[in-house]
């Protein structure tokens, strides 16, 4: 009842269109009631007694209670429909405005497919809920409860048998709804999987067909497809073996009651019509109950979709702005970290007791091999993780005290893996800077040597570039994503690999641009070519989360902390009098 409850709460909004649909579904089940009332008057006050005089109103009368029953009928469902799409496209827009401030270390621990089912399929069967189930359980309730009120008035002794059934079925509903609710939470997960493994796949095709495991994907798709295939099984045998039950429990009071009826017209304890209209009721009695039993068939399903949409929605980013955190509108660009130790999540710490200083303007390469903690600090400068101990400052300030938003819009981030948009150059050049005019953006094109690429390309800045930038080379990809960095004009600049994926001369164009692009620009470099980092300010060399030794490239060369190890222009490293 709580998710109930919960979801609900969502529809207080909407309440001048609530109320609407709540007056015609009054009106519909309110002349929903009527027909038999007239069917009886018919029966005996025409047919009984061969007097053709009154048929004509009566029909009248009839076919207007259809007709405006139809008209109430229409109205709701038009306003309940669009009250319900408009329910569906508000709640998964708040569920993408949400995942969108989620802190990374969710989307580290739950897959994209994931995510996409739950904003998807189970918004999709809420739209079932919100539109039909509350809507149907409320004319059902109406109507019942018109419906016994009528049997009653009608004759009480008919109207106690006909609720005879009612305790089985009231215990037969209970059975169900605790046998099916975790049925409908499994399918809704398996159907996770499906997504998650659909995503994997289609991301991973190269590799999928480079690697030649097409026919081992396919198995592994079938397999999770079939896990849901069974859960999907398992809560239809549940609704097919207890429906049919069900309504076969709720006819038996319609065959008491046909039966004890009959017995008393042709004792002359009742009259034909009264009996006609009587059995009407009891369809008017039955069905709403039978439609009841189904609409809660709904609702579980909405129990289970509910559950998992607000888990997520329960989520809390484990980053967000402390109470009084201050905007950085403008700064210098000066970066230090005090005694920083990290962690991520639960595991080990992957940084200890890192201490250093970035000058504003400065440029400070970060070298080391994989597992260093290299990217785990320019992860900290972007404030997408906190430390476990110590503190970074920007210009003097604690990220911890400092607005998010206006963090990140100082700082501009180059990746190793370059992720572009399914959308035009142009497009993806502005990102940083939507209202940046043309001339700044084939400014920061040239910058990067990408305009002259970009103009051979069939459209130019606005050619789609396809998902990923797939109809780009990697070196393209690299130049493209500079560009974006560049024409974001930022006050700290981390370069993350951003040069691996180039060529010697696309490097050696680039590495010109960066020099002008660095200027005047606090700069964090990750970097494995010596290329990258000889021109450097400061080299820090890091080894298992620690700094090992500080010093420009001539300082550490001297020391024997870096020396050459190949002609292809990388590096290696280590500390004097090491192995």
């Amino acid at each position: 009842m709580h998710i109930l409850k919960r979801l609900l709460g969502y529809t207080g909004s909407y309440w001048k269109s609530l109320v609407v649909t709540g007056i015609l579904l009054l009106l519909h089940a309110g002349l929903s009631l009527l027909p038999p009332l007239v069917q009886r008057e018919i029966v005996d006050q025409v047919i009984i007694a061969r007097d053709l005089s009154r048929l004509g109103a009566l029909i009248t009368i009839l076919v207007a209670v259809h007709i405006l029953s139809r008209l109430a009928n229409a109205g709701d469902l038009y306003i309940r429909h669009a009250l319900g799409e408009r329910f569906i496209f508000e709640l998964r827009v708040r569920i993408y405005d949400h995942v969108q401030r989620l802190s990374l270390s969710f989307f580290e621990r739950t897959s994209t497919g994931e995510l996409m089912s739950r904003v998807t399929n189970d918004v999709n069967a809420l739209e079932q809920f919100v539109t039909h189930g509350v809507a149907l359980t409320t004319v059902a309730l109406l109507r019942l409860l018109g419906a016994s009120a009528v049997l009653l008035l009608l004759d009480w002794r008919l109207a106690l048998v006909v609720l005879i059934p009612l305790p089985i079925m009231a215990v037969g509903l209970r059975y169900f709804n605790r046998r099916v609710r975790p049925v409908y939470r499994r399918v809704r997960d398996r159907l996770g999987d499906i997504n998650a493994r659909l995503q994997d796949s289609l991301a991973g095709i190269r590799v999928i067909q480079a690697f030649g495991q097409e026919e081992a994907e396919a198995a592994h798709f079938r397999d999770t497809s079939e896990r849901y295939y069974r859960e999907r099984v398992d809560g239809v045998r549940a609704w097919a073996t207890f429906f049919p039950a069900l309504h076969f429990v709720g006819t038996l009071g319609g065959v008491l009651a046909l039966g004890f009826g009959a017995r008393m017209v042709v004792e002359g304890r009742l009259s034909l019509g009264t009996l006609v209209a009587f059995l009407s009721y009891v369809i008017s009695f039955y069905d709403p109950l039978q439609r009841l039993t189904e609409v809660d068939n709904v609702f579980q399903q909405a129990i289970a979709s509910g559950e998992r949409i607000f888990e997520m929605l329960d989520e809390a980013p484990e980053i967000q702005d402390a109470p009084g955190a201050v905007a950085l509108d403008e700064i210098e660009g000066d970066v230090l970290f005090d005694d920083v130790h990290f962690r991520y999540g639960e595991g080990d710490e992957v940084l200890h007791d890192v201490k250093f200083r970035i000058a504003p303007g400065e440029v400070v390469a970060l070298v080391g091999p994989s597992g260093a903690g290299k990217t785990s600090i320019a992860n900290l400068v972007c404030r997408f993780y906190d430390p476990i101990h110590g503190r970074i400052l920007v210009d003097g300030r604690d990220l911890r005290g400092v607005q998010i938003r206006s963090l990140r819009k100082q700082v501009a981030v180059v990746l190793q893996d370059t992720f572009l948009f399914n959308t035009t150059v142009r497009e993806n050049l502005r990102y940083g800077k939507p209202d940046a005019s043309d001339e700044e953006m084939v400014a920061a094109a040239k910058a990067a040597y990408a305009h002259e690429f970009i103009k051979q390309l069939p459209q130019g800045y606005d050619t789609e570039i396809g998902e990923r930038g797939v109809k780009l080379s990697g070196g393209q990809k690299q130049r493209l994503s500079l560009a974006r960095a560049i024409l974001a004009d930022p006050r700290i600049l981390i370069l993350d690999e951003a040069t691996s994926s180039v060529d010697a001369e696309a490097e050696y164009l680039i590495q010109q641009a960066l020099e002008e692009v660095m200027k005047g620009r606090t700069s964090l470099v990750i970097a494995h070519r010596l290329s990258t980092i000889r021109n450097a300010d400061k080299i820090i060399a890091l080894e298992e989360g620690r700094i090992l030794e500080v010093g420009d490239h001539k300082e550490l060369l001297a020391r024997d902390g870096l020396k050459a190890r190949s002609t292809s222009g990388s590096w290696n490293w280590r500390r004097v009098g090491g192995c």
